[in-house]
């Protein structure tokens, strides 16, 4: 059988059913590519379920072999930052595991969409969520910035998350907002630079960042905590501006 788990953003995350589950596996893999931990580490998840946790790369996971072989046969759990169905890769394990017979069960855990309504913006406003790409050399992609623009013509907050490289290093905001600006003045845009932004970094740790203010206002500050995501507000209502005033730093 194979267990899809959701270990949340930090190992106290994770819920008594996943400890339970983890514990009772012959084997414990980690998908790496998605993201990080925003506090502890995996050494520490690793004392608490009492198994060895083996890392895998994304074309470790997207090569399904490696993975279902062994749940043909015992079980087996692939452990997930955050909530595990998010990345497509996922999905598709799912499906190649039920056309080869093999059971599985996805239990869930928090995820960077949990922090949504703490930062003061109504959590059903959000349209799709975006990914900021860091550009590289023949590959600079700029459809998140269409989605941004859409989700803006639909009235709705943008939840962009940022790039996690092969070598495991995050994207920072202010990367974030460069590749951004970047774009709009190829575009002849003012989108971002006319909406109210709000930094989430380092969701879960007890440092954790949340910032609200214009473009010019957050690429001024310097945030040392990460996952670090963004979010580029629409129209906001009159809750949403006094939350993110008086909690979060918004200037009228």
């Amino acid at each position: 059988m194979l267990y899809i788990i959701g270990i949340g953003l930090k190992p106290k995350h994770l819920s008594l059913e996943a400890l339970e589950v983890a514990k009772n596996c012959a084997a414990v893999f980690l998908e790496t590519y998605t993201s990080k931990y925003s506090e502890g580490t995996i050494e520490e998840l690793s004392k608490i379920i009492d198994r060895r946790i083996v890392q895998l790369k994304r074309e470790q996971v997207e090569n399904s072999e490696l993975i279902l072989s062994q749940a043909n046969k015992e079980n087996i759990a692939l452990l997930v930052f955050g909530n595990p169905m998010t990345a497509t890769t996922h999905i598709q394990l799912l499906i190649d595991a039920k056309k080869e017979g093999i059971k599985t069960e996805v239990i869930p855990c928090v995820s960077i969409s949990d922090y949504l309504g703490k930062t003061g913006l109504s959590s059903y406003r959000f349209g799709r969520t975006a990914t900021i790409v860091l550009p590289e050399e023949n590959y600079a992609p700029e459809s998140f910035y269409d989605q941004i623009a859409e989700n803006k013509k639909n009235n709705l907050h943008s939840l962009c998350l940022l790039d996690i490289k092969e070598d495991g290093r995050l994207m920072s905001v202010n990367e974030a907002l460069a590749v951004l600006e970047k774009i709009e003045k190829k575009k002849g845009n003012n989108l971002i630079k006319e909406s109210v932004l709000v930094v989430l970094c380092g969701a879960g740790n007890r440092n954790e960042i949340i910032k609200a203010g214009n473009f010019n206002e957050i690429k001024r500050s310097g945030y040392d905590v990460f996952p670090q995501s963004l979010i580029v507000c629409a129209k906001l209502n009159e809750k949403e501006k006094e939350a993110l005033s008086f909690l979060y730093g918004l200037k009228d």
